[in-house]
């Protein structure tokens, strides 16, 4: 980034992107807390560290919860980290005691700050980087490959003794981009199924943010001046206008009896600024209504500005007889996801249609869709959402019950089973005299006879069949706490006739690898101490006091950690005190020495001495520095 900020600069001087010398300036002047932009992952485990060992210490020298968790808030707003959530007192300081907690805080907000400025710095667009600059593309992908080969390497049993690695497991649910794609089509085919078998018709609608949020004009590259005037919003906000509009197209359409239901995309433009595509289903009746508040609405901030009535919303009705509302909105799936049998990747922008090719990541491939995920994962953005419909949750719980436990159920319950489940077969040919085997599906799971079941597309979490849970005391890493876990289904009349589902209990194989760090062995920590109930007082008693010492050692105990050791400060000031006077004196040394070369470059130049001038291009290279301005001798003159 830095090389082609130079290049810029020399090739159109530096007049021209006055704006980019100011986001530099403030780059440079930043808060001292913040992370340098090119800071190694070295400098972010340094830090998670170093706030980890800040927030033992506010509670080794604060004695009010109140203080301390203040003290904590402050320190995270400081590192631009969201602030550590909990119940209670105890569980939010556990949370801001681990350095694994900070390191995935200060990641996440030191990543969007990086592609922020590479926003603001036109590092992200068609011309540069699209959905994501170069260098968050990288980092996101290096970071990934990361997360994949420590899944990989950690192992898990379950009771009857089956071992699995993590990313095997994590492979056969929605993780697995192959299998997310396949349940959104196979949902979206069956609200089209339902829709067309109640006589609704499919709106397909894009719905673009106001251009104050575009960084880049789509037409030049350039930098968009309403963009900076309104104070270089980030993708995330953005989103959260395009949210704010639903809301209230949602709002109306309800007020006006219109039940609309499909699913919702987000995905960004060459910039990063998100924009959404939704496919709707509505009864005939109520096409038209929908389509004025959808524009109504997309059109109350900024909407007499220059082409807003033309790119702000575009909406496309799904014709019989050309093609499926699902084999429209097919290809946005897939390239939003893994590009699979999407061909070229088309981007459109401003009344133009841009292809995004492949990069290369070092010696890997980048494709386009890749860059989608990494902005998705950078920003936290939800990129697939389903409105109206029954929940997903129990369609994905009925794949989990057994044949045998649904065999007294009311037809209700088994109607959703037999919809959820897809039956595969494998068959067995012989092929040039080798046995082949080919696993083929004999039914597929079919989400519209699910929707039936519930009780129709528009049933919400009114359906049915819903999840049974059961109370199960959890111990965490941050507190022990009783909540609700899936155990099954039941039919929404007779919640006491639960169908359960089969679950596994899963342990880590071998001993777990904590990671070291250094308690402060104070006489007192607040963060200890588990209440049940809410500390009125922000002020702990004695025997308060007693208990949390109490709770520390036997924490202690089953954590064992290192040994604190003092530290000896006085002879890390000595060792400080001698290395800055051997710099002090080394830097005098090669001052004087560099001043004596200047002076002989001058006698040198003016008496024409070519030998001089050798030797001085000997010294130069031996003090590693180059002398200004530089000694030029041709290759015949040496």
């Amino acid at each position: 980034m830095g090389r082609a900020l130079r290049d810029l600069f020399a090739r159109d001087g530096m007049d021209k992107h006055e704006h980019k010398i100011d986001v530099i300036d403030e780059i440079w002047s930043a808060d001292p807390y913040l992370l340098p932009l090119d800071a190694p992952d070295e400098a972010l485990y340094r830090a998670a560290d170093s706030a980890a060992r800040e927030c033992y210490q506010f509670c080794a020298d604060l004695q009010s919860l109140d203080a301390i968790l203040s003290a904590i808030r402050e320190l995270c707003a400081r590192l631009t980290v969201t602030p550590p959530a909990g119940e209670e007192e105890n569980e939010i300081i556990r949370r801001a005691l681990d350095k694994a907690w900070w390191l995935r805080g200060i990641r996440k907000a030191h990543a969007r700050r990086c592609e922020h400025m590479a926003i603001r710095l036109g590092f992200t667009s068609f011309k540069t980087g699209p959905y994501v600059s170069n260098e968050t593309a990288y980092r996101q992908q290096r970071r990934n490959k990361q997360n994949a080969k420590l899944l990989a390497s950690i192992e898990l049993q379950n009771e009857n003794g089956q071992v699995y690695s993590l990313d095997a497991l994590a492979a056969l649910g929605i993780a697995n981009k192959s299998n997310r794609r396949g349940e959104l089509m196979t949902r979206i085919r069956g609200f089209e199924e339902i829709a067309f078998d109640l006589g609704h018709v499919g709106l397909f609608a894009t719905i673009t943010a106001p251009s104050k949020y575009h960084a880049v004009l789509s037409k030049s590259g350039e930098s968009n001046p309403k963009y900076i005037e309104f104070g270089e919003p980030t993708p995330r906000d953005a989103q959260l206008y395009l949210c704010d509009v639903w809301k209230r197209i949602r709002s109306k359409l309800h007020r006006d009896g219109i039940h609309a239901y499909g699913f919702r995309i987000a995905e960004p433009h060459h910039d990063g600024c998100p924009h959404w595509h939704m496919l709707m289903f509505v009864p005939p009746e109520h096409q038209e209504r929908y389509e004025a508040i959808i524009t109504a609405y997309a059109l109350i901030e900024d909407g007499d500005e220059r082409g807003a009535d033309k790119n702000r919303v575009k909406l496309v009705r799904i014709e019989a007889g050309k093609g499926t509302a699902a084999g429209y909105i097919a290809k946005y799936i897939a390239k939003n996801i893994d590009g699979e049998h999407v061909g070229d990747h088309h981007m459109r922008e401003d009344g133009r249609t841009y292809i995004v090719t492949d990069d290369l990541a070092g010696d890997e491939m980048l494709t386009p869709s890749q860059r989608v995920c990494y902005w998705a994962q950078t920003w936290g953005i939800r990129q697939f959402q389903q409105v109206g419909g029954a929940p997903i949750g129990p369609w994905r719980e009925l794949r989990r019950v057994k044949s045998e436990s649904i065999i007294n159920a009311p037809e209700a319950v088994k109607s959703a089973w037999q919809a959820a489940q897809t039956i595969k077969a494998t068959e067995t040919n012989i092929v040039d005299g080798k046995r082949v085997e080919t696993v083929k599906t004999i039914k597929q799971a079919s989400y519209s006879d699910y929707l039936r079941a519930q009780g129709g597309p528009l049933v919400g979490r009114k359906g049915l069949v819903k999840i049974a849970t059961r109370s199960t005391v959890v111990e965490g890493k941050y507190a022990t706490y009783e909540t609700e876990k899936p155990c099954g289904i039941y039919h929404a009349w007779n919640p006491r006739a639960v169908y359960e589902s089969v679950r596994y209990q899963w342990t880590v194989v071998g001993a777990a690898k904590a990671v070291a760090f250094d308690f402060p062995w104070t006489g007192v920590n607040n963060c200890t101490k588990k209440s049940k109930k809410k500390i009125s007082t922000s002020v702990l008693t004695p025997e308060e006091i007693a208990a949390t010492a109490v709770r520390l050692a036997d924490f202690i105990e089953k954590n064992p950690q290192p040994a604190y050791q003092p530290t000896d400060w006085s002879a890390i000031d000595k060792k400080s005190k001698d290395l800055e006077r051997e710099t002090d004196k080394f830097a005098t040394a090669m001052n004087a020495q560099c001043e004596e070369t200047r002076r002989q470059e001058v006698a040198a130049y003016e008496k024409n001495d070519m030998a001089a001038r050798k030797r001085l291009v000997t010294t130069w290279a031996a003090l590693g520095a180059c002398p200004y301005p530089r000694i030029y001798i041709n290759e015949s003159e040496l």
